[in-house]
């Protein structure tokens, strides 16, 4: 049974304070739970009788379902139950992941703080914080040659071990791939040699981007959202605040000349390395996409690709398939008859691979996989593609970027951005329009340049003056 507590303030407004039991400590200590009731002004004393006996019956309930908290609790508390109760239950470990990391921040500037005193205010002062100077703590490690000379192939699962990290780390340590001061450490004392020797700092700019301090808004509103459901606060103190504007994306793509020379190395590559750029280049999937992509997924005589999943590597979790983060993400590609007959031939390859290992396959349904069919890890593709080009001395470019060579091949040959945003999946054209807008501008040139031409040709055709 709740206590309730009316209350009046100086000003004359009431509220009610409402204290439910919710069991006892171990010590024999009963529990309560508190919350406040505040009336909406110009509300009758009909409306707020019905809804004050509505506000008391759900916060009972929920404290009874252990999803109530007291309105003291401060936000670090809060933050904890939000994880457990509703983030890890809902939502995909991936997105959990990269949630939990946006915690330390907020913490340290507002997790002592009281969850119902928060105000846009304390917001806006900690989206300025984020925006100085310095606040960018990157804190990794390049392998410099020296290092790379001391791991030469055949003794690098021996020497993981020797160094209490995994082989995946050294391999991508040997890949010219960045790891953390630990792991640096871990290595240099390994190999008896000081870190500086082995590594050097990655020099990255000081100030975190303007897309990154959305993403911690993003994050505050949807902790502040499921609050006001939980009846915790009346108001998400998100909806009063502007986090920064997004910024232009500078994306880094290979023009037509860079694409030809990718092909032509690309007669080098493995067949599994090879299929998988060109459908990149093709299709515009991403690296986790094309991971995750099996032979049921793709319909060749209908020459459609469907793209339902997705690979994602989080620690604790190791390599997982999760759905496409939006609806929008899940979508059907056409593939052109170039990239029918590319499949084709791959297939056909890896049938005959299969055969050829017989039992040392392990058969995953599948498209790309590892040598002996088990999947194949994301962060490996990466780490082959940046050997690959530095080998063939390629224009230096992120796998990614195949994916921004796609939209900007689609864009430049004026096919709608309504279809290039559909053809990469992202929820909205305006994520579309924002990412290439500097490829649009560009073909928007070309074509008006080219309207001025066809003008040029039916006045001199006609004659006119």
């Amino acid at each position: 049974m709740a206590n309730i507590t009316k209350r009046t303030g100086k000003d004359g407004r009431v509220s009610y304070r409402i204290r439910v039991s919710d069991g006892y400590t171990a010590a024999g200590k009963q529990v309560f739970r508190s919350t406040t009731y505040t009336p909406a002004p110009g509300m009758t004393a009909r409306q707020i009788e019905k809804e004050f006996n509505r506000f008391v019956v759900t916060f009972e309930d929920q404290v009874h379902r252990g999803v109530a908290l007291d309105t003291s609790t401060k936000l670090d508390e809060y933050i904890e139950k939000w994880f457990k109760e509703h983030a890890e239950p809902q939502l995909k470990p991936y997105t959990v992941y990269g949630y939990r990391r946006l915690v330390p921040r907020i913490s340290a500037a507002m997790g002592h703080l009281k969850l119902s005193k928060i105000r846009p205010t304390h917001l806006m002062a900690f989206y300025d914080n984020l925006a100085e100077t310095g606040m960018r703590a990157d804190g990794s490690w390049l392998p410099l040659p020296a290092l790379i000379e001391q791991l030469p192939k055949g003794g690098r699962e021996q020497f993981a071990g020797r160094a209490g990290v995994g082989v995946r780390t050294i391999h991508s340590l040997c890949a010219g791939n960045a790891v953390s001061a630990a792991t640096a450490d871990k290595v240099a004392a390994a190999l008896q040699l000081p870190r500086e020797q082995l590594f050097k700092p990655r020099q990255r700019s000081s100030t975190l981007t303007n897309e990154t301090i959305r993403h911690y808004h993003r994050f505050l509103s949807s902790l502040f959202g499921t609050a006001v459901v939980w009846q915790l606060i009346t108001e998400n103190p998100c909806d009063r605040v502007k986090p920064p504007k997004a910024e232009e994306r500078e994306v880094a793509f290979l023009d037509e000349n860079g694409v030809h020379e990718l092909l032509q190395a690309l007669q080098d590559a493995p067949q599994v390395y090879a299929t998988m750029v060109q459908l990149a280049l093709i299709t515009g999937c991403r690296r986790g996409e094309l991971c995750a992509l099996r032979w049921s997924d793709l319909d060749l005589t209908a020459g459609v690709l469907a793209v339902n999943r997705n690979a994602q590597h989080t620690p604790g979790e190791g390599l997982i398939y999760a759905a496409p983060k939006t609806k929008k993400s899940r979508r059907t590609v056409r593939l052109s008859a170039d990239a029918v007959e590319l499949l084709r031939e791959y297939r056909q390859w890896q049938t005959e691979e299969r055969l050829r290992l017989g039992s040392a396959w392990t058969e995953t349904g599948l498209v790309f996989t590892a040598w002996n069919g088990e999947p194949l890890h994301p962060d490996t593709v990466t780490s082959w593609f940046r050997r690959f080009q530095i080998e063939h001395g390629l224009q230096p470019v992120t796998f990614h970027s195949l994916r921004h060579t796609n939209a900007s091949l689609l864009i430049a040959a004026h096919v709608p951005v309504t279809v290039v945003s559909g053809r990469l999946g992202h929820a909205q054209t305006s994520t579309t329009t924002n990412i290439y807008a500097g490829f649009i501008r560009s073909a928007d040139a070309a074509a008006a340049d080219a309207l001025d031409d066809v003008f040029a040709r039916i006045k001199a055709t006609k004659d006119i003056g």
